[in-house]
């Protein structure tokens, strides 16, 4: 068995339902002849199927170049697909179009933009040089957003890319006060004279028990039983409040 593999030289591309010739592996140089990429040299497998790898280099020395793939089914009218290109860290894949479209507002964490992005200062531009931009901003005026934010669109009352300003803004008001005389004002009043209270205070008080006793004789024997006394029930008396006028 051979331990390495020899190249057949230049190898044109085979294309439409042409299939390789020769079973297994074989290795060919890619120079111009119709591959994806000027340089480089291809590898094709060959059985029931065809498979190719190109492996590209570039023409600037150390420069990155890009690799391929492809394939071929075993049916005799099939074609080739399409090469489909390797990514790689030096050879990362295109920003879809359609993910950031021209005109659009986004959000960055850093002073240094990325390469075909501009800072959004309120500068002007060329339409005719950038018709996409011109779609977007028709006055060719970007917009500054420095000190703004973005608020989307309500349903009425605003237009697209018009300026709102906040509602709450520091300000001041002045005021002043003109005298007015107002004259005199009196109330109304009346004399509520004088009042006076009921007289239904009458009342009495008992006291202690009494004996009579005979002869003036301290020392004295009696024979009658004790009695209570009452004072007089001569406590009727009233009061008089002067309210007067209110």
């Amino acid at each position: 068995a051979a331990n390495r593999l020899a190249s057949r030289g230049a190898l044109p591309e085979l294309t439409g339902t042409t299939r390789g010739s020769d079973s297994g592996l074989i290795m060919g140089e890619v120079y111009n002849n119709g591959y994806p990429t000027p340089y480089g040299n291809v590898l094709r497998l060959t059985g029931t199927g065809d498979g190719e790898i190109l492996i590209g280099w570039s023409g600037n020395n150390g420069a990155p170049a890009p690799a391929y793939i492809r394939s071929h089914r075993d049916n005799a009218d099939a074609e080739w697909s399409e090469w489909a290109m390797f990514y790689t860290s030096l050879n990362p894949p295109p920003v879809p179009p359609d993910l950031n479209p021209v005109g659009s507002a986004i959000a960055w964490p850093s002073d240094t933009i990325p390469a075909g992005y501009a800072l959004m200062q309120g500068q002007t531009f060329d339409k005719s040089a950038y018709p996409l931009l011109a779609l977007a901003y028709p006055s060719g005026v970007i917009p500054d957003m420095r000190g703004w934010t973005i608020k989307g669109k309500p349903a009425s009352g605003r237009a697209a890319l018009s300026q709102e300003m906040d509602g709450n803004k520091s300000h001041t008001h002045s005021a002043g006060a003109s005298s007015t005389d107002l004259g005199t004002k009196y109330t109304s009043s009346f004399d509520y004279g004088t009042k006076g209270s009921n007289t239904t205070g009458g009342h009495t008080h008992q006291f202690g028990s009494y004996v009579n006793s005979y002869w003036g004789d301290s020392n004295h024997t009696s024979f009658l039983a004790g009695n209570g006394a009452w004072t007089q029930a001569a406590g009727d008396h009233a009061h008089t409040t002067w309210i007067g006028p209110h």
